[in-house]
């Protein structure tokens, strides 16, 4: 356990000392870093959840016509919403029901762009990084020409480290919002389909008048 803690300490050292090394550039790469993946673990979280929610069609009337209720999930709230506020007019009710499925959808888009954004201005800031670190570079030349390495090294690596940072959040940002926008895309054709079905027993079930 102890030398567990010993190796876990170097590596935050040498993990600090690494970010150091980038300049300040490295510390709005690291908030957007941080940012950004709270938002993608939170929508993984969200979409699990709805996926586990998610019931049938026949399951979800079946439940609520015999026990007047239905576990919480988006069809119970999207029903739920429906029933209270339809107005016995069919060609209303399916324009209300329209706009719920949208609401819906609008939930499960939400700051999927955001991750997109954040993720396309990561390398941007590595590039601004690169720049700085080349300034500091030319800058130890006119002052001290080739002869000092060590601070020649020390803008080539803020440099290359901005660089390499910026595209190591950048990369797994884009695979990691479309992946969650594909999620999202196939949430909404299902929540179509019982749209679609739903629909159907609002034209024939006379039992929805009567609910």
């Amino acid at each position: 356990m102890e030398r567990l803690a010993t190796t876990l300490i170097d590596y935050i050292s040498a993990s600090i000392d690494y970010l150091h090394s980038g300049g300040y550039v490295m510390i709005p790469l690291v908030a957007i870093s941080l940012w950004m993946w709270f938002i993608i673990l939170w929508k993984l979280v969200k979409l699990r959840a709805y996926r586990k929610e998610e019931l049938s069609t026949e399951q979800c009337l079946y439940m609520l016509l015999q026990s007047g209720g239905m576990p919480r999930g988006w069809q119970a709230r999207l029903i739920e919403d429906f029933l209270r506020k339809r107005t016995f007019d069919n060609e209303t009710d399916l324009r209300l029901l329209d706009s719920l499925i949208k609401k819906q959808c609008l939930v499960l888009e939400r700051n999927i762009r955001i991750i997109l954004v954040l993720a396309s201005v990561a390398p941007l800031l590595g590039l601004l990084g690169t720049v700085t670190g080349m300034i500091t570079t030319f800058d130890v030349i006119s002052f001290f020409g080739t002869g000092n390495v060590k601070a020649l090294a020390g803008g080539i690596s803020e440099a290359l480290i901005t660089t390499q940072v910026g595209l190591v959040v950048a990369i797994p940002g884009f695979f990691m919002g479309n992946f969650l926008d594909r999620q999202v895309k196939g949430f909404e054709e299902r929540m179509r389909e019982f749209y679609l079905n739903f629909n159907r027993i609002i034209e024939t079930k006379p039992v929805w008048q009567d609910q």
